[in-house]
């Protein structure tokens, strides 16, 4: 399961706030709040709590409504947006000004042009131009649903508890937020080893066992 590095991250950020505002703002929201498309094309501003930064996300996957939290760049960023706000109460029209079907073919193509996509080889064209090859496998591939994906990976990367990650992206059940786990082998290690020391006990040897203490000791 793909999910970006910081400075991929920011470069596509950089990229995307080229070529295209919105793109770049809808893209920010999933990045940092964790939201679908979907939830993120559907927000209206009756749905932002600047007072208490929260995002109201409703029309959601699961149909259970849920609370998002701004960070500050997002809060920044939609703050700059209300104060430009046209006359619908959608966050994020679309051109015609009504609620947005699917993603931008921007982000795709925005992608591609940076080299997200890319396996590192080439082949030459017929004109001798090289041409970027790119990842078959769809698990692998930077689609818009990977921001998402990042969200959550970097949570459980920084330590969140999975329960604490399944309730901010919104998940019906522990067990989507589990294929997260192998991210976190020293968050596990270390609740494991939260324990180490509580009783201060003091184990009995048995004669002829040597300890790792022990054996550091010697060494």
């Amino acid at each position: 399961m793909r999910f970006l590095k910081e400075e991929e991250a920011r470069a596509l950020l950089s990229a995307l706030a080229v070529r295209s505002k919105d793109m770049h703002d809808i893209a920010l929201v999933s990045l940092f709040c964790g939201l679908r498309a979907g939830e993120i094309h559907s927000l209206t501003w009756g749905d932002l709590d600047f007072e208490n930064g929260l995002i109201h996300v409703r029309d959601t996957k699961n149909k259970i409504n849920r609370h998002a939290f701004m960070t500050h760049e997002v809060r920044e960023m939609l703050e700059q947006r209300c104060g430009a706000k046209a006359t619908t109460d959608l966050v994020f029209p679309g051109s015609s000004g009504k609620k947005r079907q699917w993603v931008s073919d921007t982000f795709a193509r925005t992608v591609n042009d940076i080299g997200l996509n890319d396996t590192g080889k080439f082949i030459i064209d017929w004109n001798g131009k090289q041409i970027a090859l790119r990842k078959s496998d769809a698990r692998q591939r930077v689609v818009f649903h990977t921001l998402r994906h990042t969200f959550a990976s970097w949570l459980v990367k920084g330590g969140i508890p999975l329960y604490t990650v399944a309730e901010l992206m919104g998940h019906s059940t522990l067990d989507m937020t589990r294929r997260y786990s192998h991210l976190a082998p020293e968050t596990l290690k270390h609740a494991a080893l939260s324990l180490e020391g509580l009783l201060a006990l003091d184990i009995p040897r048995i004669a002829g066992c040597a300890t790792s203490q022990d054996v550091m000791l010697i060494n």
